[in-house]
């Protein structure tokens, strides 16, 4: 009665509607609505789901022109957001039939393609569109046609094109997160077709059941069909009534063919209502039954998303939901059988969770497999409810937040240093059970063991500890993890039994940060298994097996890795060693490729691509290369194989990457290793026969040795290099080479070797003017007359020496014994080294996990994103300034000279207030609008949306760091950095130049040393390019924040305490706030002394920087660089020095040059968090 009387009223305002359309269809829009595309979307690979069906009726509408849109606006056409090429594969089964063309806005020919089917009315797919559209396609999108001479036709180009009403067009994008422009926006429709957990876990339901009980999926397929006719039925004659409702004239009642019908309807409806019932409750039995397989689906699910986020850490990490269900599919079939059901999802459990590690994780770098592992993990935690999100995201991100104040720590607590006890304070008041832990620290022992890494909260021997608590019951423990964690608050102690292996994780993440990745490889196995921690295998038999005519196998490289070698043994092995064709891809090698292929495709050779990335013009000729092969497989000759080798490239196709095998090709990892590989490529006869005999055996041995030193010496980041160079081992082999013609008479002219070697070589390679004198120290270590010497030892260890033996095998027996790790003594770098490398790594890894995690809030509390960003913004904002006044300065700063010269550092000063004012511009701006967005009130811009992002991730935003000075520092750490800069800035205005300087603070230190050399220049009349520093160490320590905090309590004309210990020099000037990496400053001997164990940085003394003419430092003095942050890199300058360098600075020592050289010895500007 209600459809009744609104057909009625439409007719009676002339509200434009169809005859015979359903009412909800008129008010959607939609039209041609079949109640069997259900199970045809399914069977196309989509769920059965109110948003896909709902997709692809938009698609449908939005892409077709007809003339049942009169009278009401017509939709416009449809952009697909389709990272898995589910509405591709759609759209070719919907429009097969009608003769579908697909073109690429990349194709040099698609407007021609278009244009031939705009004119014959056939459908076409637009592939792989970007986050911009093609001008040309604009009367398309806004469906511009004009009628002229009777002809309905479109402009397209510089053409009129005759228009055929049946022309559909589609687009999609294999884009997961694009940023469309409000001008595309209000062009097209856009879809997002992106499969969703949920849909996933219905699409693998539906194929576990089909494999697993084929009857049950058959039955339930059978039944959709069923009821769908019957729905089919019952819109009949729901269309049937209503159309001759709109047809009827005059009063209905006495319309007799109507009420016959409406009659026949009835019966017909309650017979078909009856059916429906009926099946509904066997739909309802059969859904029960497929229930039970709903864990495996679960689990397909949750790994499949895993897989897909791995592409976000390497473009070459690409795996199609295509790719993923067959592997899966196929897993479950392969897998053992069981009559028992539970055992049997058990054992479907396990094969699908290692075969997608293992087809997975050949594919990606050894420094991210840990990673993908320790992801599978934890989805699956997550999923079994064992890790919450919220503790998920506290391991990530910490408590994140600048508003919390915390306690100071105690004195007695020694051990720990401030940031760890903030983490401490933060974990403690994140969970119940954590809230003893700060109290536990000083009154029993706090470790937990997670396999074979312990976690220590405080020394085992510290005195005082008490009585130990009373330990809790299995039930207590039970209790605290579920219901009620409150429970959790009445204990202390004991922490190994209490706490989850994930909350273990935490607290070893708060309290020893560089024992987390060892402890995440201990988590993965005890919760997956150690399978999942070791490196598949990569045989190319096992990897053959997986490839056909159809799918390549792509070889990722690495620098100094190549596969070629493999590849040929492996062809001898097949009996291919005459029947492959390998071509490396440069520069018009493309064209030479495509004959190969095409020879090879009808004789069944192999061939093999190498160095994919050096021809990224013609990736897309072999994209259409795979995909033609893919689509017509019967051409193909059953032995042809296709081999490519690529660097990661985004240039490389996705759908290549996404449909072949893949696997990663690396060095050897370690010293032992890159030396073994180095003497496995060598003969006894070059070896053993060169006529320098013994020598020539051991200087073999140094150059191998220095090869996988300076190798390995990158691993411990800033400490080893400046820059991470590519060496490989071709700079290997032509040293050897070079070594060999130049000894080739008898005599080893060292000199020239070592130059060649050195500054050559090797040294070609390197551009930081502080990384090639560490390059020519070490050299020196290992390729030097000294070594030559009996008993000459590489390292004070011992351990490491060039052997005295006679033969090639001999040499490999002493390099196999060698241990696996090695210590960083065999480096020069001190034990602290290898500290520092286990927080690096940890750090690393936890940021890329960031990288592809959703966006989640970081604090408790039940706010959302939005409120807490939103707080954050406020809280900056009421803590930065507005601006550092100039009209505020003191005026004798601006009292010129006899000579009507302004001081030096007052310009030095006026710089720095410039650069400050508008960074505070640029933040006090993006976070007004980054507010007003937050609120609707302004749209939330890329740019605002990456403030945003970052904020929630407690990082600096890249808008702020593009016009702010270097830092490393979190988010948090930087505005209070920030703010102590600028009062430091602000005081020097107002109150007068400082007694002694704060160089950390300035924006452009630089620029500040200049200034006081000029100054000193014009005082005594000296040309400034004579004139460098002196740098004396006054055994004086000074903080900045107590200087700060001391300023603020002052009256005008006073003196803070600070400055009442030290007298203004004469000539140059006092800095501090400087720190020691890899070594510290001992102010009893006032000289540089080894670093204290577990301590990284360290205070450097006040330094009085005097300036000199044609200053000599003392021989003796170690001359350590200066550096604003601990990365040390830079942008490479014209005087060969990177941007992050500042001065070099010499240093009291009783130590050689090349000690502290080898120890990476340097001084920096921040310490980082």
């Amino acid at each position: 009665l209600g459809c009744l009387r609104l057909v009625l009223r439409c007719v009676h305002f002339r509200i434009p509607s169809r005859a015979g359309q359903h009412v909800g269809q008129s008010l959607f829009g939609a039209e041609d609505t079949n109640f069997g595309e259900c199970h045809f979307v399914q069977r196309a690979g989509k769920s059965v789901h109110p948003a896909p069906m709902e997709h692809g009726r938009l698609a449908a509408r939005s892409s077709v022109n007809r003339e049942c849109y009169t009278g009401y606006a017509r939709p416009s056409l449809a952009l697909m957001i389709d990272p898995q090429e589910q509405a591709n594969r759609w759209i070719k089964n919907k429009e097969s039939r009608n003769g579908l063309q697909m073109i690429k806005l990349s194709d040099p020919n698609f407007l021609r393609t278009l244009e031939n089917a705009i004119r014959l009315g056939m459908p076409v797919l637009c592939e792989d569109v970007g986050e911009s559209l093609d001008a040309a396609l604009e009367p398309v999108l806004l469906k511009q046609t004009y009628t002229s001479g009777g002809r309905l036709l479109i402009r397209l180009g510089d053409k009129d094109v005759e228009y055929d009403k049946n022309f559909a067009f589609y687009m999609t994008s294999k884009l997961s997160n694009p940023h469309y422009l409000p001008e595309v926006c209000i062009k097209v429709t856009i879809i997002n077709f992106t499969v969703t957990p949920r849909g996933l876990e219905d699409q693998l339901l539906s194929e576990v059941t089909r494999l697993e009980r084929p009857d049950l999926e058959k039955q339930r397929n059978e039944l959709i069909l069923k009821i769908n006719n019957e729905r089919a039925k019952l819109k009949a004659i729901e269309d049937n009534i209503l159309k001759m409702l709109y047809e009827s004239e005059g009063n209905i009642l006495d319309n007799e063919e109507l009420i016959k019908t409406l009659n026949d309807s009835k019966i017909t409806s309650a017979e078909t209502t009856k059916k429906l019932a009926e099946a509904e409750i066997t739909e309802q039995k059969i859904s029960a039954a497929r229930s039970k397989y709903i864990p495996v689906a679960e689990r397909g699910s949750c790994m499949y998303f895993v897989v897909a986020n791995m592409a976000e850490i390497d473009p070459m990490y690409q795996f199609s939901l295509k790719y993923f269900k067959n592997l899966f599919n196929n897993t479950i079939e392969s897998s053992e059988k069981s009559d028992n059901l539970e055992q049997r999802i058990q054992i479907m459990l396990a094969a699908t969770t290692n075969s997608t590690y293992n087809n997975v994780a050949r594919g990606i770098f050894e420094k991210d497999k840990l990673v993908f592992s320790f992801l599978l993990c934890i989805e699956i935690l997550k999923q079994s409810k064992i890790i919450s999100p919220e503790e998920w995201n506290f391991f990530l991100r910490g408590a994140g937040g600048m508003e919390k104040k915390r306690p100071g720590r105690p004195a007695e607590i020694t051990w720990m240093n401030d940031p760890v006890w903030r983490n401490v304070i933060d974990l403690a008041d994140f969970s119940p059970i954590f809230r003893s832990l700060t109290a536990d620290l000083l009154r029993t022992p706090v470790r937990v063991t997670i396999g074979e890494v312990t976690g220590e909260g405080n020394p085992a021997d510290f005195s005082g500890f008490g009585p130990t608590p009373t330990e809790p019951s299995d039930a207590d423990i039970a209790k605290s993890r579920g219901d009620d964690p409150s429970v959790a608050e009445r204990f202390s102690g004991h922490w190994d039994k209490r706490l989850t292996s994930f909350q273990k994780l935490m607290l070893i993440k708060v309290l020893q940060e560089q024992k987390v990745v060892p402890a995440i490889t201990e988590f993965v196995k005890e919760n997956l298994g150690k399978e999942f921690v070791e490196a598949p295998s990569i045989e190319l038999n096992l990897l053959y097996s997986d490839m056909s005519k159809t799918t390549p196998l792509v070889f990722v490289l690495s620098t100094g890795s190549d596969p070629m070698n493999t590849f040929q043994r492996f062809a001898k092995e097949k009996n291919f060693d005459d029947r492959y064709r390998a071509i490396s891809l440069g520069q018009g090698q493309g064209v030479v490729a495509e004959k190969l292929i095409s020879t090879a495709v009808k004789s069944g050779d192999w061939v093999f691509l190498q160095n994919c990335h050096l021809a990224a013009s013609w990736m897309l000729s072999l994209e259409n290369i795979v995909k033609d092969m893919a689509e017509k497989p019967e051409d193909i000759n059953q032995d042809f194989r296709l081999f490519l080798s690529s660097m990661p490239a985004k240039a490389f196709p996705v759908s290549v990457l996404q449909n072949s095998v893949k696997v990663t090709n690396e060095p050897p990892k370690g010293l032992r290793n890159n030396i073994k590989r180095a003497f496995a490529e060598m003969s006894p006869e070059e070896f053993e026969t060169n006529i320098l005999g013994t020598d020539w055996k051991k200087i073999v041995f140094g150059i191998c040795f220095f090869h996988g030193i300076i190798l390995e010496r990158k691993k411990f980041g800033p400490l080893g290099w400046n820059i991470r160079y590519e060496f490989n081992d071709s700079d290997r082999q032509c040293a050897l080479l070079n070594l060999k013609m130049f000894c080739a008479e008898g005599e080893i002219p060292w000199d020239a070797l070592i130059y060649i070697t050195g500054e050559i070589t090797y040294g070609g390679r390197v551009t930081d003017n502080w990384d090639q004198r560490c390059l020519r120290t070490i050299l020196t270590q290992f390729f030097h007359p000294k070594t030559l010497e009996p008993g000459y030892k590489y390292s004070p260890s011992g351990v490491y020496y060039p052997p005295d033996q006679p033969t090639l095998q001999d040499y490999k027996d002493y390099v196999d014994q060698l241990p696996l790790i090695e210590d960083p003594e065999i480096f020069g770098l001190h034990s602290n080294a290898n500290l520092a490398y286990q927080i690096e790594e940890t750090r690393s890894m936890v940021e890329v996990i960031l990288e592809i995690q959703p966006r989640v809030a970081s604090g408790g509390g039940g706010k959302s994103n939005d409120e807490i960003v939103y707080e954050l913004a406020d809280s900056i904002l009421g803590k930065i300034m507005t601006k550092i006044d100039l009209d505020l300065a003191k005026p004798e700063l601006f009292e010129e000279d006899s000579q009507g010269r302004l001081n030096s550092l007052t310009t030095v000063l006026t710089q720095e207030i410039d650069r400050y004012n508008r960074l505070l511009t640029v933040i006090r701006t993006s976070l007004e609008q980054l507010k007003k967005a937050i609120k609707g009130f302004v749209v939330m811009s890329e740019e605002l949306d990456s403030v945003y992002t970052a904020f929630i991730n407690n990082q600096v935003p890249k808008l702020w760091s593009n016009v702010a000075y270097p830092s490393l520092k979190t988010l948090s750490n930087w505005i209070k950095d920030l703010i102590l800069r600028c009062w430091f800035v602000h005081y020097w205005l107002t109150q007068g130049m400082p007694k002694s300087f704060w160089l950390p603070g300035f924006f452009f230190p630089q620029g500040f040393l200049t200034g006081t050399l000029q100054n000193y220049a014009r005082k005594y009349n000296y040309p400034i390019d004579h004139l460098s520093f002196e740098f004396i160490v006054k055994p004086v320590y000074r903080d900045q924040e107590e200087v700060n905090k001391a300023m603020q309590t002052v009256g005008f004309g006073e003196e803070i305490p600070q400055d009442q210990e030290i007298e203004r020099p004469e000539d140059g000037v006092l800095v501090h706030g400087l720190f020691t990496d890899g070594f510290r400053f001992d102010c009893e001997t006032m000289r540089a002394a080894l670093s204290h164990h577990n301590v990284m940085l360290d205070v450097l003394p006040m330094l009085h920087m005097q300036p000199k003419m044609d200053f000599t430092p003392d021989p003796s003095h170690y001359i350590s660089p200066l550096y604003k942050t601990k990365v040390r890199a830079g942008v490479l300058s014209t005087t060969g020095h990177s941007t992050n360098f500042v001065v070099s600075v010499p240093l009291p020592s009783d130590k050689p040059q090349d000690f502290w050289i080898n120890m990476g010895a340097a001084l920096l500007c921040e310490k980082t968090d």
